[in-house]
């Protein structure tokens, strides 16, 4: 039996499980249910997971002759017979479905139409999180047939939406651990993701003094300068697709930069503001950060008088642990040569018969952290459309999903090192 009939055999646990988790409505910060439902699968296959302060999940798949009653101890008792480490990445947090009567079958609670799973979360992520723990607890009798040579830790986390990287981070620090290698469940149609853009999200304010509208030319208008702050972001956002055009092979080298949710007070049509917001969201190219962006944008001769300041998240974990958390992330990108890539790459080309395309994703990964700060070598692969994420009927195919599930069995059988 190979691992791709194993999975098959037992597709079944991934779309139960799968079911289980749609059901919690495990929006940031309140994802209790959710772990509650990881944590009991984990128990009842015999997989030991332990939960940390902010009430993300860590679990271990080793084989049955690495003893351990720590995830420390288990890295250190596989690296003594040579064994690497791999961490596997979920997110246990969803977007909000406050619109139900927009879907055409309750957001929370699994329905299968045409080979499709849909539900708030199947897609984004925990149609990856299904499949990543269903592996885990398939390993168990795979290691009876084949010869393990990575263990697999699997970090459920919190709170990804909003604030990428914190929950991650917050898991390595408690759990003080440095795997050989990431891979991301994030959707990417089951292709490799090598990387990602930067992230940044500040908010840009301009000060003036209020009048009465009726007596504009005793005011100083901070809407106005606010309209001169958003003219520079335009021509900044342009003169980067000039630069490096809207090639896919260019989008590590391009910033992307938009100003949104602009607000002025007071909010009254009678009085001229003293005071304008915007909310700048930029996707930051290889090597830009706040400050490079900052001075690009002071140097424009348009550029008022204004504050910038990085936007934080200060939001409670549903454990009660209160977070501080900048909204300036790095770009990362892993490369071909990296023994990961050639492993994933390897295995899928053995299960599926055809090799895998890469890519670099446009959006945000808790990838920030394991990539662009500790600079450990990182892949994204998982079931889903990125363009289905958080819209109404969202969806996972089960086809992409069984795939993902082989896929996650397999990489466990593989030696990392030896990946040529």
């Amino acid at each position: 039996m190979d691992i791709k009939q194993i999975c098959k055999t037992n597709f079944s646990i991934c779309v139960d499980l799968l079911e289980k988790l749609v059901a919690c409505k495990s929006l940031s910060g309140s994802e209790k249910d959710c772990a509650q439902t990881i944590t009991a699968f984990f128990e009842t296959h015999k997989i030991p997971c332990f939960t940390d302060s902010r009430g993300s999940i860590i679990a271990v798949s080793a084989p049955s002759e690495i003893k351990f009653c720590s995830v420390n101890e288990a890295i250190i008792e596989a690296k003594k017979q040579n064994m690497s480490v791999i961490v596997y990445n979920a997110h246990m947090d969803v977007v909000s479905a406050d619109n139900p009567n927009e879907w055409k079958s309750d957001p929370f609670k699994l329905s299968k139409r045409e080979g499709k799973l849909f539900g708030r979360g199947t897609c984004d992520m925990k149609g990856a999180l299904a499949a990543m723990a269903t592996s885990m607890a398939l390993m168990k009798d795979s290691d009876k047939i084949f010869k393990r040579e990575n263990i697999i830790i699997g970090c459920f986390c919190t709170e990804e939406e909003v604030a990428e990287g914190l929950a991650f981070k917050n898991l390595f620090d408690e759990f003080e651990f440095t795997p050989d290698a990431v891979i991301l469940g994030e959707p990417s149609k089951m292709q490799v993701a090598r990387g990602q853009r930067g992230k940044l999200e500040m908010v840009v304010e301009t000060n003036g003094v209020c009048s009465h509208t009726s007596v504009p030319e005793t005011a100083d208008n901070a809407a106005y300068k606010m309209a001169r702050a958003l003219l520079a972001i335009e021509d900044l956002e342009l003169e980067e697709r000039k630069t490096h055009t809207l090639a896919p092979e260019n989008i590590m080298q391009r910033t992307t930069i938009v100003g949104s949710a602009i607000r002025c007070y007071p909010l009254s049509k009678s009085f001229v503001p003293d005071k304008a917001e915007i909310h700048v969201t930029a996707r930051l190219a290889l090597g830009q950060t706040m400050n490079s962006i900052s001075e690009k944008l002071k140097k424009h001769p348009m550029w008022p008088q204004a504050n910038t300041y990085c936007l934080i998240y200060k939001g409670k974990s549903y454990t009660g642990k209160d977070s501080y958390w900048p909204a300036e992330h790095n770009g990362w990108e892993t490369s071909k040569d990296e023994s990961i890539f050639k492993l994933v790459f390897e295995s899928y080309k053995e299960l599926f018969g055809v090799a895998p395309k890469d890519k670099i994703w446009p959006f945000s990964t808790d990838g920030v952290y394991c990539a662009g700060r500790l600079k450990i070598p990182t892949l994204g692969i998982g079931p889903g459309h990125e363009e289905v994420a958080h819209i109404n009927d969202e969806w996972v195919s089960e086809e992409e999903l069984f795939m993902a599930l082989s896929l996650y069995s397999a990489l466990a059988y593989k030696s990392l090192n030896s990946a040529s």
